[in-house]
């Protein structure tokens, strides 16, 4: 019996004591193992609006080239996807250019000016989050409508291109975000027909860009 006596007390202690120090609370074992929830959630469909300005710079086939710029604006949509910190996903733009540009015609040396109208790009995104904030980078096709006129007459072009750019959102709240962005953008070269004399311009452009967006 007295051995007995010993062998359940000895056994009771230990139960008694795992008893006293329960496990941890699901919370405490995920913040152990560094699994806890991001904060901000990019994840999702987006749209919103952007401002921003624009310096551009036509090539002409001659070798004569102007400058321009503007106020550009517009709409952008996009979804993300998002891994830990790495969030991805696709955006598309559409706006408008107030672009105004002006120099001489490389072939007759007459004056020409150059007008923006409709843009528009569609992009693949990628960025690191860090809360509140993401910074990101972007790539992808661009097109743009200009318009030149030489000596009273006006043409319009199409031109296809490239954009690629940097930026920074952050969340201000958990349905809105707001970004800066920069973008650099290339279009191909079109000849535009004067009647009498016809030209061949392409352009660039830097362009710096405000937006703000509502997540769904």
């Amino acid at each position: 019996m007295r051995i007995v006596r010993h062998l359940l007390i000895a056994a009771a202690f230990p139960a008694a004591a795992f008893a006293a120090d329960p496990l941890p609370a699901d919370a405490e074992v995920s913040a152990a193992v560094g699994l806890t929830d991001p904060v901000h959630v990019w994840s999702g469909p987006y749209a919103g609006g952007f401002v921003g300005y624009s310096v551009s710079d036509f090539d002409q086939s001659g070798g004569a080239d102007f400058d321009g710029e503007g106020f550009v604006g517009g709409v952008y949509t996009g979804y993300n996807f998002q891994t830990d910190r790495l969030v991805y996903g696709l955006e598309a733009d559409l706006g408008y250019s107030g672009l105004d540009a002006g120099g001489f015609d490389a072939a007759t040396g007459a004056p020409l000016t150059a007008d923006g109208n409709a843009f528009g790009s569609l992009r693949a995104r990628v960025g690191v989050a860090y809360d509140p904030f993401l910074f990101f980078a972007t790539g992808g096709v661009a097109v743009a409508n200009t318009e030149l006129t030489s000596n009273g007459v006006e043409d319009d072009n199409t031109h296809f291109g490239y954009t690629v750019g940097a930026g920074v959102e952050t969340q201000v709240t958990d349905d809105i975000a707001a970004r800066l962005e920069y973008r650099y953008s290339d279009f191909e070269s079109k000849t535009y027909d004067f009647g009498s004399t016809a030209t061949s311009a392409g352009f660039d452009e830097n362009s710096i860009r405000a937006g703000l967006a509502l997540k769904f």
